[in-house]
């Protein structure tokens, strides 16, 4: 089967190499992409366009075709480096997807921040040393993973950007936060910023990938949620909770949003699996006891 045909990137070659101290590799062009995992911080220089990227920490090094780059490898130390070299539609179309790891900029990736990827690029070298049933589709099930990860953190989505909004974005996060159930207002968000209407909301948008507007509708879903889950209201006395106001309201943005009625999902929380729940203060707002519907058409 042609994985790439199929819409999944087809890998070339992997591998997991511990290179001499003083090696250098390049200048070179190559034909497809390549993503590169260092484990470790390295005395490591990436060159891309003759511009030079110090490697001193755990990180992935992106290369698309045709990009001028070398690496100049520790001189005091061996490194190791586990790679692999693929082609994928998706990135040749530029899927709007993956825009983010397109832009000439995006080339070197702190692991800390996409750490799932390096259990990833690992699993790639374990996969392709074993040769399992199908693993070549499983190469690239792996790979495509990989580059969804890194396509969010380019993407600057909200679980990678939280930890780096400037403080004006923080205070109007934390405002929505702590009046969750009053009727407050976008001005009134954006007053916290210290910024105008308009130039919050643009700003927010840059930082956090959502309006504001649609983060305080998401924060009071999730709370309304969270009651659901605990049952003992109904819709009526949630809607208000949560500082909808209005039962007819909240009803209706919640079937567009979540594509099913509120109150069927009461019904699912009926289920076995969360009659117990316990509903916990989360200051890190994790998705404990969350029901999150992924395909609401799937029962």
């Amino acid at each position: 089967m042609n994985e790439e045909r199929n819409g999944w990137p087809y890998v070339h070659v992997v591998g997991d190499i511990i290179v001499g101290k003083g090696t250098t590799l390049g200048p070179r062009g190559i034909h497809d992409y390549e993503l590169v995992y260092f484990p470790e911080a390295t005395g490591t220089v990436y060159e891309w366009e003759g511009t030079p990227h110090e490697l001193g920490y755990p990180c992935f090094v992106f290369t698309r075709p045709g990009e001028s780059h070398r690496y100049l490898f520790d001189r005091e130390r061996t490194t190791r480096h586990l790679f692999v070299h693929f082609d994928y539609g998706a990135l040749r179309g530029r899927d709007e997807r993956f825009a983010g790891m397109l832009q000439p900029g995006f080339h070197v990736v702190p692991a800390r921040h996409v750490s799932l990827v390096a259990g990833i690029m690992q699993q790639i070298i374990v996969a392709a040393g074993y040769q399992a049933h199908h693993w070549k589709r499983r190469l690239s099930a792996l790979v495509a993973a990989a580059l969804e990860e890194l396509a969010a953190y380019a993407a600057n989505t909200p679980e990678f950007a939280s930890a780096s909004y400037p403080v004006q974005i923080s205070r109007g996060i934390a405002y929505i936060e702590e009046h969750l159930t009053e009727p407050i207002t976008i001005e009134q968000i954006a007053r916290q910023s210290g910024w105008s209407h308009e130039h919050f909301t643009r700003m927010f948008v840059a930082a956090v990938g959502i309006s504001p507007k649609r983060m305080l509708l998401e924060r009071r879903i999730n709370l309304a949620e969270e009651l659901m889950l605990m049952g003992g209201s109904t819709v009526k006395q949630i809607a208000f909770q949560c500082g909808f106001g209005d039962e007819h309201h909240f009803s209706k943005i919640y079937k567009r949003i979540r594509g099913i009625t509120a109150t069927e999902y009461m019904e699912r929380c009926k289920e076995p699996v969360f009659r117990y729940a316990a509903i916990a203060v989360d200051p890190g707002r994790t998705f404990a006891n969350r029901h999150i519907l992924v395909n609401p058409e799937i029962k």
